[in-house]
């Protein structure tokens, strides 16, 4: 699973020049489909200068022995002939595409992964079984938890002796002590791994009960539920129900924190725009950025003081010192990163980027007219 150590590791890579190659491709699921990757990569990577020729061939030296391995997937190829480098990442389901030749890896995919895939987990239960899972990107960790004590069908006309109407009574209890039980549980491995989204699974009728059971404290990591047939369900496919509610979740959770930026008063702390983010971001004074999934803007960036611009600016540093980069919302984004902020992606972003600032600064921008 793809984290944030991994792309730091990443962003400490550099070369001399624009001589490092980054292609992010999707591998298609049936395996019939693979003859068409070389001219999708092809496709990506356009006519690039002689120079590097052997980041290209290694590209598709990777991809002719190792495809079939990436079904389904988005695979990210770093390569790069001075530094000897020639690493691949295979990343969770499908990532925009794009081929970015620079000085240092090209990582905006890479931040979207992280952010969409992330380890939660699932709580499976009825009235007599539970099963608690731990999802973290292709691996899945299942435990079984005891049967619950003496839990018998309603149908039953007799228990120990006790008329039907106590022997309901009783079943609700057992149930209900049941569901704490396997709360507990849930609670008790969380605290290894702190603070993660749970899903729950289950029958229709008896997953309310268990999402009634919730204590207060686990509510707020309830990130939503599916009905499965448990006498058929195993972990993967427990994953496989509970992959689109989580990404449904994470969706619901960056629209919030976009919604919540964008709704503050631009100019103090509060930022639109490309040249409002660039100027902050020059100034080190961005929390929180806000990025589109996809695109690349292409600019200018000094090599000396880091200052960017769209256009070539003339900087203090002079001509000399400024040089072209592929993206400038990818420059924006490390120097965030760097200064120890956050940056999200976001598929749907009203105007190109935004953020929010640590701090109040005078003319810090407006919205783009």
């Amino acid at each position: 699973m793809i984290t944030r150590s991994d792309v730091d590791k990443l962003l400490s890579i550099r070369a001399a020049g624009p001589s490092l190659l980054s292609l992010y491709l999707r591998v298609p699921r049936d395996p019939a489909q693979l003859r068409e990757l070389p001219a999708r990569a092809d496709e990506l990577l356009g006519n690039p200068v002689p120079a590097i020729q052997q980041e290209r061939d290694t590209a598709r030296r990777l991809l002719d022995a190792h495809a079939r391995d990436w079904l389904g997937h988005t695979v990210a190829i770093f390569a790069s002939a001075e530094l000897r480098l020639a690493e691949v990442i295979p990343l969770p389901g499908g990532l925009p595409e794009r081929a970015v030749l620079a000085a240092r890896p090209h990582v905006r995919p890479l931040l979207l992964a992280v952010q969409r895939c992330f380890p939660y987990r699932i709580v499976v239960a009825d009235q007599r079984h539970a099963w608690l899972l731990r999802v973290a990107g292709e691996q899945i960790h299942a435990a079984t938890l005891p049967d619950a004590e003496g839990v018998r069908s309603r149908g039953f006309g007799g228990w120990y002796g006790l008329e039907a109407h106590r022997i309901n009574d009783r079943v609700i209890e057992l149930t209900r002590r049941h569901y704490r039980d396997t709360l507990a549980a849930l609670e008790q491995s969380l605290r290894a791994d702190g603070l993660e989204p749970i899903i729950v699974g289950g029958h229709q009728d008896t997953t309310p009960q268990l999402l009634a059971a919730f204590p207060d404290r686990l509510r707020a990591q309830f990130a939503g539920s599916f009905v499965a047939d448990l006498h058929t369900l195993t972990p993967a496919k427990a994953r496989d129900l509970a992959d689109p509610v989580i990404a449904d979740w994470t969706e619901r959770r960056d629209q919030h924190l976009a919604a919540g930026i964008l709704r503050e008063p631009p100019g103090e702390l509060t930022v639109v725009g490309l040249d409002a983010c660039i100027a902050v971001a020059d100034r080190h004074a961005i929390d929180t950025l806000l990025i589109p999934a996809d695109g690349l803007v292409p600019g200018y960036s000094c090599t000396r003081c880091g200052a960017l611009s769209r256009a070539g600016d003339p900087c203090p540093h002079g001509a000399a010192a400024v040089m072209t980069v592929p993206d400038l919302i990818e420059e924006i984004t490390v120097s965030v990163l760097g200064d120890g902020g956050q940056v999200r992606a976001l598929d749907e972003l009203p105007g190109s980027i935004a953020a929010r600032l640590r701090f109040p600064l005078a003319h810090a921008g407006t919205r783009p007219r």
